[in-house]
């Protein structure tokens, strides 16, 4: 009875956490948090010197953990120390320019630049930018002596000791298990589209495997081809059930056999790989030394020039305004459009981050102010609470930006009563920067942002036709090349940046709209399936040569099919065609230059060029229909 509660109970954890791998990283913070805390804590008391001297520490150990997520040893380590570095470095820095206002200013605003300019240049990059501003912020606001600026800094080495005590040996990061509890998650969310076929189960399932898709990425296992094939086997199946349910039609049993034998399949290869690795060593990594005339070329393509330039105009001018309001308290206005612009590459992304962070703030306030007072004479208790907000904090500050906001605002709210602010001037003083910031956010991604919400998934859809069209291009042919293979992960990453593209899309209110998005999506995984299928060349049949004839004829008519289909909706989607893509579609099919295919591969084509039909069947619809998708955020409800 206990171990059937305990059961449910972990699977209920794993369907909301996949792999459970914020569980784990919400563990590691709190606890590094709270171990550092008390070190450092416990070396000023005894010593009698300001409590504030621990603050670089603490802080250090509550951000680090979000993005140390190597699997090899050294490279964990490795990240642990540019973290570490890029937090002293700016700490120090700030404490220096703290003397002189206008200096740190222009400092705070230089810092937030080359944050917003690297992050997209990985986690390690992501962290540094992250604890650069704010211990960069830390420092102004605490505009230590000289004598003080030393010994925070020697106690900030509390941090990454705690960080690394608690990641490698408390709660160490177990990549093998992670993944096993990742297709877990991916198996249990595919099991409830069983019983309750729906579209917001489809969209949970993808994000799913989403993060096994990540974990894969981590590990680099040898059949690590061989299971992305699986999860998507999973997911066009969990697809053709929900949306044969939503249409009532088609032959509902056989939907439910496929689903149920793509999640058996799924196991299977789970557990083949399980015992492989306790018989052998996990290959984790997989890359090369490359030189470094390619690394600085890569890092040139990362390097986000445009959200950078406009997240510092936002800053300064939230920098202005913030100054007016309280020269102490101006930096929760120019943090506040950091946080909004990071990731972001829409206006419909910036007022959905902006309005998650004004909704977290208000919550925030309002418990904080309640909860001050009653815990002010328990000193555990008040503990007890700030590491809980950590550990909330944590959990959802990269998935669920609201919650995250609301734990962190709780905590500030907490640690200012602690040290005897009054609450009530302090919440007022909060809430104004917080909407400084947002309003001057949204002012600047309105002028500055010439990227609609609409244009940016068109823009990502058609990079993904074009990736598309290019794996049928190369798959296709009876020659075997050698860029098959990185044309099938450039498909992957397209697809990858068009799930980042409608994920502010993924509400209740576009399925209330208009649910062909789901549609279109389930039609976009079918056409990657059997994109990966033809892409794997291990493909053969035998056949006779007048069989192997008929069938090389029949795939070349496949591949002018969807290449003439392919290329109408790249043109729609990058803006080159006028007109309608039906009606240019006979043109292109006339048009299009045939190859030699390989007769193996027909059946494939055949299956993609149905998936590529229905895809084109579907984002073919009636301009005003379609617009209504993608145009969302500028409607509102009707009365």
């Amino acid at each position: 009875m206990i171990a059937a509660a305990f059961s449910r109970v972990a699977d209920r954890l794993l369907v909301a956490d996949p792999g459970l791998v914020r569980l784990h990283t919400a563990l590691r913070v709190a606890l590094a948090c709270l171990l550092t805390g008390i070190a450092s804590i416990a070396w000023t008391v005894f010593r009698h010197q300001p409590i504030t001297l621990a603050a670089p520490g603490i802080l250090f150990a509550m951000v680090a953990p979000l993005f140390v997520r190597d699997a090899r040893r050294p490279a964990w380590f490795g990240t642990l120390f540019c973290l570490y570095l890029c937090a002293c470095v700016c700490f120090a820095a700030a404490g220096v320019l703290s003397r002189f206002p206008l200096a740190g200013d222009a400092g705070f605003l230089v810092v937030m630049f080359v944050g917003m300019l690297v992050q997209a240049c990985g986690p390690r990059a992501l962290g540094c930018a992250m604890l650069g501003v704010v211990c960069f912020y830390l420092g102004l606001y605490l505009h230590p002596s000289s004598l003080h600026l030393v010994q925070s800094l020697l106690l900030s080495a509390f941090g990454p000791t705690m960080v690394a005590l608690v990641g490698r040996v408390i709660v160490p990061m177990r990549a093998a298990a992670n993944f096993r509890l990742a297709i877990h998650t991916v198996t249990l969310r595919a099991s409830r589209m069983l019983a309750a076929p729906s579209t917001v189960h489809l969209s949970a399932l993808n994000e799913a495997a989403l993060s096994l898709e990540e974990q894969l990425a981590l590990l680099n296992p040898p059949d690590a081809e061989t299971i992305r094939e699986r999860i998507v086997e999973v997911e066009v199946a969990a697809g053709q059930r929900a949306f044969a349910s939503a249409r009532a039609h088609g032959n509902a049993q056989a939907n439910v056999d496929a689903l149920r034998h793509a999640i058996v399949r799924l196991k299977e290869i789970a557990h083949r790989s399980h015992a492989r690795r306790r018989a052998s060593t996990l290959s984790v990594g997989g890359v090369g030394a490359r030189s470094a005339a390619h690394w600085f070329a890569d890092l040139r393509t990362k390097l986000c020039w445009l959200p950078a330039t406009r997240a510092t105009t936002a800053a300064f001018l939230a920098m202005l305004i913030g100054h007016s309001l309280s020269p102490e308290r101006w930096f929760w206005a120019v943090i506040t459009t950091f946080v909004v612009f990071l990731g972001t590459r829409s206006r419909a992304d910036t007022v959905y981050r902006g309005a998650q962070r004004l909704a977290g703030t208000l919550a925030g306030t309002l418990v904080s102010v309640l909860l001050v007072a009653p815990l002010h004479d328990s000193p555990v208790l008040l503990v007890a609470a700030m590491v809980l907000c950590v550990f909330g904090w944590a959990y959802y500050i990269l998935s669920a930006y609201a919650p995250g906001v609301f734990f962190i605002t709780v905590l500030v709210g907490l640690v200012y009563g602690e040290l005897g602010f009054a609450m009530g001037p302090l919440v007022e003083l909060r809430i104004e920067e917080v909407l400084v910031g947002c309003l001057v956010s949204f002012a600047v991604a309105i002028l500055m942002m010439p990227l609609a919400a609409t244009r940016h998934v068109e823009t990502r859809l058609g990079a993904v036709l074009g990736a598309l069209r290019e794996v049928v291009r190369l798959a296709g042919s009876a020659a075997q090349t050698p860029e098959t293979t990185p044309a099938m992960r450039r498909l992957d990453r397209t697809w990858h940046d068009l799930r980042i593209a409608l994920k502010p899309l993924q509400t209740q209110r576009v399925v209330v709209w208009n649910p062909g998005v789901e549609l279109a999506t389930g039609s976009l995984l079918c056409c990657l399936h059997w994109a990966r299928v033809l892409s794997d060349s291990s493909l053969r049949g035998a056949s006779s040569e007048d069989v192997a004839l008929n069938a090389a004829d029949v795939g070349a008519v496949h591949v002018e099919s969807i290449v003439a289909r392919l290329d109408s909706l790249i043109a729609r989607y990058n803006g080159g065609a006028a007109g309608s893509a039906r009606g240019e579609l006979d043109k292109r099919v006339s048009a299009t230059t045939a190859v030699d295919i390989d007769p193996a591969k027909t059946p494939a084509l055949a299956q993609l060029d149905g998936a590529v039909a229905q895809l084109f069947d579907r984002l073919t619809q009636p301009v005003a229909q379609t617009r209504s998708v993608f145009n969302w955020a500028l409607r509102g409800r009707s009365a």
